[in-house]
């Protein structure tokens, strides 16, 4: 494995943040690399579900109601089975963040939701993957 060398610069900086917040530098190191990784996985998620939006009219015609996965803002498989379509996604690409998706009629979700502060109904349109039935595969 290759060895990761910080620029001077950096090195001092987080050797003078670690010893302010009383943690060691490696912990430091790993939360950064941590939040750098699930922002790259979110982005990419994005562009998946920016991908199955735009493909929506088209996968409604050739997979209604059927569980597609979206790689690289194209189709990488489908099933009517989430769960076989999951094993042969991971099967397949490993831990790689893949939009697994439902396709149904709309590609969002409208919810009504009353709010407590005015008592009046406001309408939130919400992406499917948004824990509503679909999943975003990580």
């Amino acid at each position: 494995m290759e060895a990761i060398r910080l620029r001077p610069e950096l090195l001092v900086s987080l050797e003078d943040d670690a010893r302010q917040e009383g943690r060691s530098l490696s912990d430091i190191v790993n939360d950064a690399v941590t939040h750098y990784l699930r922002e790259q996985q979110r982005a990419k998620l994005d562009r998946e579900i920016s991908a199955y939006e735009s493909m929506h009219p088209d996968l409604w015609r050739k997979f209604p109601k059927e569980w597609v996965a979206i790689h690289e803002r194209r189709v990488a498989d489908h099933d009517p089975d989430r769960r076989l379509l999951y094993l042969r996604i991971r099967e397949a690409y490993g831990r790689i963040p893949i939009l697994i998706r439902q396709v149904e009629e709309f590609p969002t979700a409208e919810i009504w939701l009353r709010t407590p502060s005015t008592g009046h109904e406001q309408l939130l349109e919400v992406s499917a993957d948004a824990n509503l039935g679909s999943e975003a595969s990580r």
